[in-house]
Order: structure tokens, then sequence, then C-alpha cells
């Protein structure tokens, strides 16, 4: 019981800390907005010389609404899971503390109950597994799905910075902007990726 104990307690500060990750990417992701409406503002100013921009500007400013509410899901979701740790660590406390009694009570009405306490733990902590093995697929998906987004934004930022050179006294502006938005997208990056190598640790554990 104790190395389940451990293990539970591992668990739940690794959603914790995926968590924390998240949170810190979805605040990135609005920065990333705000740049991305500013880098449209400046391309509308530039007018037909950044005529190709448009689109690029476009994508980036939608990409980058994706990505806070992809984010906020995300986090839910790594929330959801941190809670469900908790009730599983409490869970396995109270069949924990039933073992103990089980083995001093010899009076046989009260060992039942004890053992209608127990069946009821252990139902509620193979319920508390099941969704946690939901979660923690969603979660997995939903990591994939928004890491695909930051590469998408620094293949994207490459195009914007070569379409810039045509903008006159725009271009460094406009480059400042996109080097701007692939080092946000950059390091949602890097929350992304922490968070999926403690998924991979979280799963396997």
């Amino acid at each position: 019981m104790l190395a389940d104990a451990t293990h539970i307690a591992s668990q739940t500060a690794a959603a914790a800390t995926i968590s924390g990750h998240l949170y810190r990417a979805s605040v990135i992701a609005k920065r990333m907005a705000l740049a991305a409406k500013n880098s449209r503002a400046m391309v509308l100013r530039a007018g037909a010389r950044a005529a190709g921009l448009k689109v690029i500007s476009d994508y980036f400013d939608e990409l980058a609404n994706k990505t806070i509410n992809l984010s906020n899901i995300i986090n839910l979701c790594a929330i959801s899971i941190s809670q469900n740790s908790v009730k599983q660590w409490r869970t396995h406390s109270f069949l924990s503390r039933i073992e103990k009694c089980s083995s001093r009570i010899e009076q046989a009405h009260k060992a039942k109950q004890l053992e209608f306490a127990s069946h009821e733990g252990e139902a509620n902590m193979e319920q508390l597994s099941l969704n946690l093995h939901q979660q923690l697929a969603s979660l997995n998906d939903q990591l994939a799905d928004i890491r695909q987004y930051m590469q998408s934004s620094s293949v994207v930022a490459v195009t914007f910075r070569l379409e810039a050179t045509q903008t006159g006294e725009f271009q460094p502006l406009l480059e400042h902007m996109a080097n701007t938005i692939d080092g946000l997208s950059n390091d949602i990056k890097q929350h992304i990726t922490f968070s999926q190598n403690q998924l991979a640790q979280f799963k396997m554990s």
C-alpha cells in the first residue's frame, strides 16, 4: 500500500506541475494574440506593398485565438487530472485506515460494515482510475494539437519575414513583429514539450 501512496503523491505533483506550465502557456498565447493584432494593423498601414502579408497576418491572429481557446481547455483538463489525483490519494488513505481497523476488529457486524465500506472505496478508486485514463488521453491529444499549431506558426513566420522585405520602411517593424510572434510560439512550445514529457512519465508510472 505504501508504494501505491507514493505513486499517487507523485501523480498529484506531476498533474499540478503540468497545470502550472499550461497556465503559463495560455498567458503567453494572449501576448501572441496581441502581437498578431499589431502586425495586422501594421500590414494595413503599409498598404499595397504589404498585400501579400495580409493573409499571413490574419492567419497569425486566427492561430493565436485558437491557441488561447485550446490552452484554456487544456489547462482545465490538467486541473481535472490534478483533482482526480487528490481524490485518489484521499480514497487510498481511507482504504488504508479501513484495512488497519479490520485487523483489530473481531465483531462480525462491525467487520461486515468495514467490508462494505472497503468495497465502496475500491469501486470509487476504480472509477477514478478510469476517469484518469480518459482525461490523460484527452490531454495528450490536445497537447499534440497545440504543438502542431506552434510548429505551423514558426514556419509561417519565416514566410512573413520574406514578404516583409517588399514593404520598404515598414520592413524592420514587420520583421520585429514576426520575430516576436515566432519567439512567443517557441516559448509556448517549450511549455507544451515539458508538459508532454511530464505526461509521458505520468502515464508510465
